[in-house]
């Protein structure tokens, strides 16, 4: 897959990630995208792991982590407006 492609696949799914998954009142709903897309981008670097360098070892490994930041942002956020009700 190329990069571009996956960058643009990882944007929206953290903006969707911040703003909607999270927004949930229960905490795990909001866990399913970060973790399907943690699996699906070890299976890619599992199949390309031969053409891969390092650029895109810390590409994976930040756009892994991403997603749970956004995941919590969003929840806390969304926790702050309902006790503020």
């Amino acid at each position: 897959m190329n990069l571009l492609t996956l960058g643009l696949i990882a944007i929206v799914l953290f903006v969707l990630e911040e703003f909607v998954f999270s927004a949930s009142r229960y905490f795990w709903i909001g866990g399913i995208a970060p973790v399907l897309w943690t699996i699906f981008l070890g299976y890619e670097v599992v199949v390309n792991a031969a053409s891969l360098n390092v650029t895109d070892y810390t590409l994976a490994i930040i756009a892994v982590i991403v997603p749970y930041v956004c995941w919590g942002n969003g929840f806390q956020r969304r926790a702050v407006k309902r006790r503020a009700r």
